[in-house]
């Protein structure tokens, strides 16, 4: 007993896998959001199974039933026209009830509408939020000024026959030069994806009106304004490293360092707050009053680490001339060597990671770190 829930293409036949052709011939039972709409697809790849309509009409009555045909040993594939079930279509009321009845429930990979159209916008993607469609009447108000505060890229599906009113509603509430991206019929032949503010693509679509399937996603507000953003970002850092300690700061950093059959790596982590909150760095950190350089260094490590007892070797000290010098900051950086003994690196107080890197792989590192390690590199030759 077991549903498996199928992705199936959105437009191009082609865009099914072969893992889940080889399901469908190999299930029981197709579950379907509309059986004349799937016929087409089951009917190109020669797959003859027993169909059954399963949308968002008759879920509530038929979930209970299907449920006892799967504890009975049925096998079924659950497949929405186009996409991947549960996606703004049936498939979430019958996947929970298979879970609580202990029915193994299985998702492929596979087409999804909002994920090209995401990536076609060429809007931020690292974070974003998917909305579906917005509610018609009741509560869509609310939802446009909860967006308008959105600070990352969000995704609606929209029909044709909406598509005006809700982008003029968006350029209401969001403002008309927020950036958004229209895209419909995504794979097929008149495939579009249209970018510009809310209200050009408004204008667009009241003097061309749209056909087909559509995805709109829509900038966030901190990602509509970056000059704004940039300063804001700027003000904190200042904030944080030019006022909160005394000039000239002094800190202490480790390039902990091991050799391998890879090479020579170096522990670094990534910060948890900010201004550099997801930024990876060496290991290291302000002075207190009452402790040597060293001392220092090595409760940072054992801080933001939990490493300790590492030998600890005085390496350079880089002086407001090598630095940034919004900064003004002193920094002496030593070198440690870590070995079979050593602990594995666990995260703590400023980190929210720590990971060993190769000297040729490192990521983007926060402050001047990348320079100080391309020293260490040269000076060390490693």
């Amino acid at each position: 007993m077991k549903l498996y829930l199928i992705p199936t293409p959105i437009g191009n036949l082609e865009d099914i896998t072969l893992r889940a052709l080889r399901i469908l011939k190999e299930v029981d039972v197709i579950l379907a959001e509309d059986t004349r709409t799937s016929s087409k697809l089951l009917h190109h790849y020669e797959i003859e199974k027993r169909v059954l309509a399963h949308h968002q009409f008759n879920e509530h009555k038929t979930t209970e039933s299907l449920v006892r045909q799967m504890l009975d040993g049925t096998t079924m594939a659950l497949i929405s026209d186009a996409g991947t079930p549960g996606i703004s279509d049936p498939g979430f009321l019958l996947a929970r009830a298979c879970i609580q009845a202990g029915i193994a429930v299985e998702c492929l990979p596979g087409p999804t509408a909002f994920v090209p159209a995401l990536v076609n916008s060429g809007l931020p993607s690292d974070r974003f939020q998917f909305e579906g469609f917005l509610p018609h009447k009741k509560g869509r108000q609310t939802r446009l000024k909860e967006l308008a505060k959105q600070p990352f890229t969000f995704l609606l599906y929209e029909s044709p026959f909406r598509l005006v009113k809700t982008l003029d509603q968006l350029a209401e509430y969001l403002g008309a030069d927020r950036q958004a991206c229209v895209s419909r019929e995504l794979t097929k032949i008149y495939e579009e994806n249209r970018r510009g503010t809310l209200s050009e693509l408004a204008s667009w679509y009241t003097a061309h009106p749209p056909k087909g399937e559509i995805v709109i996603v829509v900038a966030g507000m901190a990602s509509n304004n970056s000059e704004r953003e940039e300063s804001e970002r700027e003000e904190l850092e200042k904030e944080t490293f030019c006022y909160e300690y005394p000039r000239p700061a002094v800190t202490a950093d480790i390039a902990l360092l091991k050799s391998s059959d890879v090479g020579h790596s170096v522990l670094l982590i990534e910060r948890k707050h900010p201004p550099f909150q997801g930024t990876w760095a060496l290991p290291g950190g302000f002075v207190n009053e009452d402790e040597n350089l060293e001392e220092a260094a090595l409760r940072e490590l054992e801080e933001e680490t939990g490493i300790s007892s590492v030998e600890l070797e005085q390496f350079h000290t880089y002086s407001d001339t090598d630095r940034d010098p919004r900064h003004r900051t002193i920094t002496t950086l030593f070198i440690g060597k870590a070995d079979n003994s050593t602990s594995a690196p666990v995260a703590g107080d400023d980190a929210s990671k720590a990971a060993w890197f190769t000297m040729d792989g490192l990521p983007t590192l926060a402050f001047d770190h990348e320079m100080i390690l391309k020293d260490v590199k040269t000076k060390l030759g490693l």
